[in-house]
Formats: C-alpha cells, sequence, structure tokens
C-alpha cells in the first residue's frame, strides 16, 4: 500500500471515531429539548445518554473476540452501518422509546468500530510509523469529544438537536465507501473459540455494574434502579469468574502477558479518570456555577480541545525519544498539576487562570491517551490486535464512566443542591488530580519497557 493510500485510510478510520466521540460527549446539552420535544420526563431523559454508555462498553470483549474469529474489516463496516442506522432513527423519531433504541444501537456501533479500527491500523502500520498513526488517531477522537458540547451547541442554535444525529447520515455514508475501497482484507482466526455463557454474562455484568452506577448519581446509592442492577451485575460478573477456566480465558494470555500492554493499559485507566471530570464535570460547573452559556462554555473548553489533540500528536515522536515510561510518567504529572491548577483558580476564578489550567490538562491527557495506547500495542502481534484494543477500550471507557457517574454524586451530596457552591467541583478535582498522578510512580516501578522500534 503507497503511502498516500496509507495515510488516507487512516483518516477514513478516524471519521467514524470522531462522530462517534461527538455524539457520546455531546448529547448533554441537548438532553432538556430533546426530553421537550419526544416527552420524556428529567429522569427519563438522562438515560439517553447512560444507554449509549452501557452499550458501547459492556461487549467490548465480545466483540473483539468476534473480529478476531470473523475478521477486522468485516466487524468494521458492520459497526459502520450500525451507526448510519442509529443516526436514522434518532434524526427523525418522534418516540422517545425509539430513540432510546436508536442510542443503543449507537453504542453498540461505537464498540464495534473502537476495537476494529484500532486493529486494522495495528495490521496497516509498521512498527516505526504505528505510534504516529495512533496519536492521529486518538488525537482526533479525542478532540472529537472535547469539542462535543460546542459542536452540539451550534448544531442546534443553527437548525436544531435532530441536526447533530442528522450530519452523521452524510458522513457515515462517505466513511464506509472510503473503507470499503481502501481497508484490504485481514486475516481472521477462524479458530478462535468463543464461550457464549462466558462472555454473555460478563456483558451482563458490566452492564449492570456501570448502568447502576452511572444511576446513583441523579437516582441516590439507595434507589432499586441503583442496587438491582449493581447486584444482579455482581453476581454475573461472580459467575464468570467460577465458570472462566485456562482453556477459555477472558484475554488470551499472549495478550496479559505482554508487560507493555498491562503498563500502557494501567496508564490510560488512570488517566481516564481525570479526562471524565475535566470533560464532563467542569463545563457544567461552568455553566451552573459561574453561569456561562453551553456555546460560551464550548469556545472556552477550547483551551483544553486544542492541547489535547497536539499532546496526541506528538506523544509517538515523545515515546520513541524518551521511552514509553518516561513520556507517559512526565505526561501524567503534567495532567495532574492542570488539575490542580483548576482547584486552585476555582471556577468562578480568573478566566485567565481557568485557560491555562485547562490547557495544561489537555497537553498531559493528550499524550496520556495516544501515548498509552501506542505503549500497550507496542508488543501485540496483529491475530491480537482487536482483543487487545477491545480489552484497553473496555478498562478506558469504563474508567471515564465510572468517574462522571462517582463525581457526580459526590459533587451533589457535597454541594446539597446549591447552585453557587465550589466545595464539591474542587473535591472531585482533587482526586481526579490523585488518581491520575498515580501513574507517575506507575510509570517508574516497574521493570525498563522495550521503546515502540
Amino acid at each position: 500500500m503507497s503511502p498516500f493510500r496509507l495515510w488516507l485510510t487512516l483518516g477514513a478510520l478516524s471519521i467514524p471515531i470522531i462522530l462517534v466521540s461527538i455524539d457520546l460527549n455531546g448529547i448533554v446539552v441537548l438532553l432538556p429539548q430533546i426530553g421537550s420535544d419526544l416527552g420524556a420526563s428529567a429522569d427519563e431523559v438522562g438515560s439517553i445518554v447512560t444507554v449509549a454508555s452501557i452499550t458501547s462498553c459492556a461487549p467490548l470483549l465480545l466483540v473483539g473476540r468476534v473480529a478476531t474469529r470473523i475478521g477486522s474489516r468485516r466487524l468494521l463496516l458492520f459497526g459502520i452501518a450500525l451507526l448510519w442506522i442509529a443516526a436514522v432513527i434518532c434524526t427523525f423519531t418522534e418516540s422517545f422509546s425509539l430513540m432510546m433504541f436508536g442510542r443503543a444501537l449507537e453504542g453498540l456501533g461505537a464498540a464495534c468500530c473502537f476495537t476494529t479500527s484500532l486493529a486494522v491500523i495495528d495490521y496497516l502500520f509498521d512498527s516505526k510509523r504505528r505510534p504516529v498513526a495512533i496519536g492521529i488517531w486518538g488525537g482526533l477522537g479525542g478532540l472529537g469529544g472535547a469539542v462535543a458540547p460546542l459542536v452540539a451547541s451550534l448544531l442546534n442554535q443553527a437548525f436544531s438537536w435532530r441536526a447533530f444525529f442528522g450530519i452523521n447520515l452524510i458522513l457515515l455514508a462517505v466513511a464506509l465507501v472510503m473503507l470499503l475501497i481502501l481497508v484490504p482484507k485481514i486475516p481472521a482466526d477462524a479458530a478462535r473459540s468463543i464461550p457464549v455463557v462466558i462472555m454473555g454474562l460478563l456483558t451482563l455484568g458490566i452492564a449492570g455494574t456501570i448502568g447502576g452506577v452511572q444511576h446513583s448519581a441523579f437516582g441516590g446509592w439507595l434507589s432499586a434502579g441503583t442496587i438491582i442492577p449493581i447486584i444482579g451485575g455482581a453476581i454475573c460478573l461472580a459467575l464468570v469468574w467460577r465458570l472462566r477456566t485456562p482453556e477459555t480465558p477472558l484475554v488470551p494470555t499472549t495478550i496479559t502477558r505482554k508487560l507493555s500492554f498491562r503498563f500502557g493499559t494501567a496508564e490510560a485507566t488512570l488517566s481516564n479518570w481525570g479526562s471524565g471530570v475535566v470533560m464532563v464535570l467542569v463545563p457544567i460547573a461552568l455553566e451552573t456555577i459561574r453561569g456561562v452559556s453551553v456555546l460560551e462554555a464550548g469556545i472556552i473548553f477550547m483551551a483544553f480541545s486544542i492541547p489535547f489533540a497536539l499532546g496526541s500528536v506528538i506523544s509517538g515522536s515523545a515515546i520513541d525519544t524518551y521511552g514509553g515510561q518516561k513520556t507517559l510518567g512526565a505526561s501524567s504529572a503534567v495532567f495532574a498539576i492542570g488539575i490542580l491548577v483548576l482547584v486552585v483558580v476555582g471556577i468562578t476564578g480568573p478566566m485567565a487562570g481557568i485557560i491555562v489550567g485547562l490547557a495544561i490538562c489537555g497537553l498531559g491527557n493528550g499524550v496520556i491517551y495516544s501515548g498509552a495506547t501506542s505503549v500497550a500495542f507496542s508488543d501485540i502481534v496483529s491475530s491480537d490486535a482487536a482483543e487487545a484494543s477491545a480489552t484497553l477500550s473496555m478498562l478506558r471507557v469504563s474508567g471515564f464512566a465510572m468517574a462522571v457517574a462517582l463525581s457526580t454524586s459526590i459533587e451533589g451530596s457535597l454541594d446539597s443542591g446549591s447552585s453557587s457552591s465550589e466545595r464539591g467541583i474542587r473535591t472531585v478535582l482533587i482526586i481526579a488530580a490523585v488518581i491520575t498522578a498515580a501513574g507517575i510512580p506507575a510509570a517508574f516501578r516497574r521493570g525498563k519497557l522495550t521503546r515502540v522500534d
């Protein structure tokens, strides 16, 4: 494959990832209007976010195993088709139930695309170009999530909330045609077994646990909507632990035994706690505490988005120059410092200080986001790439979802209904800084990692 075709393929692979990142993170600002138009209550409309989050995370290991069995190219195209169908439903629905169904499909399509696009990159790019490719792919996806509130508010003001989904119909169709042409057939492992019962229980266990924790953010920890899913999820996960055997591991040992994979995955999961708090709770705090509009909050958050994209792009060169451990350790420190700047300045403090804090956070987070992926994949063979991608994505998304849910619950309990208090947001930011900073000693206490050659 020529260099031009190779990088064009990377661009096409990034389109669905950008759109999914925008959709999963930007819809929050549109919930009041969607609920009003579709006749859903304030409590019900929040499930539009929850259902997509659950269906994009819970089946990831199963999706990874299926991708290995039938081939990543086939499942990638299927995932884009699912996203397109979901966009049709969400754009034209007049029913809240259909909106929920569309968002569930969108989450499943996202799981397919995230898992397989990274596996395709691993297959197409050699070890020298792969960190740069992953940096660009991760940077564009992360940038999509960071600018999502701004994109959503602009489309809503110019047209309506339906345009937020409708624009995907055109862009996903373009991506599907491009990938049909550009992505070659990728070898599959037809002998790879799929333990349906164990994978099914694992999917239900993850869905119940994450769904219950997310419900606690607005329903409380003692509500039935929180307790029942968490208990049900825990039972399913306990059964998975009981039924698993050395012959049917959830993740192949050829992946889990790789020090670089364990290290990169740990760094990605730790940093995603900080990502969840900064990318979701800080914009909301700017609106509710400082009183800025949704559009203004989106513009302010560009101070995070642009450095994030820059950090993602330079992560590959940094790893090549300084090695994975030093790069991820230093970027964890930078991210934690940025979060602490936001704590010191406060949401109602000088805007210049907030912008500086967001910029530092964005740079550190961008390097970690793509750099951790590059390190995790440095020793993974192509035949394991889909399942490695699924494992990394599941832990990363789970960390993000848990951070948002638990931090929202903590913030709400500390602020006790006060819309002007900063006690809650400062507390969850401090917790996020501590968890993110855990990546600093983790980067240096293990044995030396091989550089990404």
